[in-house]
């Protein structure tokens, strides 16, 4: 019966070497081993006849202190069994297991704590990442040296798309066949019973255990990337899944796990925060851009109108312009004089309203407030003498000869 120790030994030093985690399963095959051995020590049988006490080494005070049931209770069961031979065979495999099963769990443990504070060594990279741009390039990258995976992707959700970002061709064998398959920009649709529909809908992460025979799991992962199993986390930094992270394990002849799982949605909660970040800041300077170049042409403008040579200027006569006078426009139009008396901003606002924008299109365009807007309209209409917007613009269309 100390086979199944032996084969979780070699089980759990190869999750070392590939920096994964013993599966929870191998913990209740070791519990249930541990039950198997107690039941036959505590069976009638050739163990009842009586034999010498059992060495002190293996009772109770033996047993890791981080297991005291199960090694307590192998040492209650050895001790109610008179400790022949047999019974010291029994009680040592006990304790070999409990050790086992205390090891499988000390080197979780272990690699949970290296695993964060790679997780956290990786943000602080990412933090550093001059553009969003820049960030998502070094998600996959970093995903994998701070989790211990072998691939992963990042992609992004459109409505009912869900769009992969794929490094440049030649980078990666993996993406170029998947480039292959479905384009430069590949593009796949969200539809139901998709595993990562599912993400969409419920904001969770997800654990594919057999990829291959799960029918919930999108072809590119099974038939062109080759997966057979992965582990997926959203990316959702205002409560709306805005993209995906996907990892597996391939080639490290290791399974994924619930703590693979854990820790991918940790990364992916905090990377989609820094990119929320990125992104306004990238807005913001934008934004400081624009508004120091509006600035800056009000500062020409009030220095051309402050330096401007003033004139008095008549407004034609109907014996000068038949056609004014025929067309009785001479209360419509504007005299030439008050083109002068509109700054370069309220022509601005001038040739928005001319082409149809609304005060709310206005203030995006030229990047004011919008009651800032609303005040150079009414500048307009006083110094053209209109009394409505459009009334303004017709007068300055004729006033510029259109």
């Amino acid at each position: 019966m100390d086979e199944l120790p032996q084969r979780i030994r070699s089980q759990r030093a190869r999750a070392r070497a590939v920096r994964g985690y013993v599966e929870k399963q191998l913990w209740t095959e070791l519990d249930q081993h541990i039950a198997a051995v107690r039941a036959q020590a505590s069976s009638p049988g050739p163990l009842d006849s009586p034999g010498p006490a059992a060495p002190a080494g293996l009772a109770g005070p033996a047993a890791p202190a981080g297991l005291a049931g199960p090694v307590a209770s192998a040492g209650s069961a050895g001790s109610a069994a008179p400790a022949g031979s047999a019974g010291l065979e029994e009680l040592e495999t006990l304790v070999r297991t409990a050790d086992e099963l205390r090891a499988c769990e000390e080197q979780n443990l272990w690699m949970g704590d290296r695993a964060r504070v790679g997780i956290h060594r990786a943000l602080g990279r990412l933090r550093r990442c001059a553009s969003s741009a820049a960030l998502l390039e070094r998600v996959p990258p970093e995903l994998t040296r701070a989790c211990g995976f072998a691939r992963a992707m990042i992609s992004r959700v459109h409505h009912s798309e869900w769009i992969p970002i794929l490094p440049p061709p030649g980078a990666d064998p993996d993406t170029d066949a998947f480039r292959r398959a479905f384009g430069d920009e590949p593009t796949l649709p969200l539809r139901h019973m998709l595993l990562e529909t599912e993400m969409v809908r419920r904001r969770i992460g997800i654990l594919v255990a057999d990829a291959a025979g799960d029918p919930r799991c999108h072809e590119a992962f099974v038939t062109i990337a080759g997966a057979r199993g992965y582990v997926g986390a959203p990316l959702m930094p205002s409560g709306r899944v805005i993209g995906f992270l996907h990892a597996d394990r391939r080639g490290q002849d290791h399974p994924v796990t619930q703590d693979d799982l854990d820790n991918i949605v940790l990364f992916a909660e905090h990377v989609g925060l820094l990119y929320e970040r990125a992104v306004f800041a990238e807005e913001l300077q934008h934004r400081r851009a624009r508004l120091q170049a509006a600035q800056l042409a009000l500062a020409r403008d009030l220095d051309a109108v402050s330096d401007a040579e003033l004139r008095l200027q008549l407004p034609p006569t109907p014996e000068d312009d038949p056609e004014e006078e025929e067309e009785d426009h001479r209360d419509s139009t504007p005299p030439p004089g008050r083109i002068a008396l509109l700054s370069t901003r309220e022509r601005e606002v001038l040739d928005l309203i001319v082409a149809g924008e609304t005060n709310s299109g206005i203030a995006r365009e030229l990047v004011l407030g919008e009651q800032t807007v609303k005040t150079h309209v009414a500048h307009v209409l006083r110094k053209l003498g209109a009394t409505s917007r459009a009334e303004a613009a017709a007068r300055y269309l004729r006033m510029r000869g259109r």
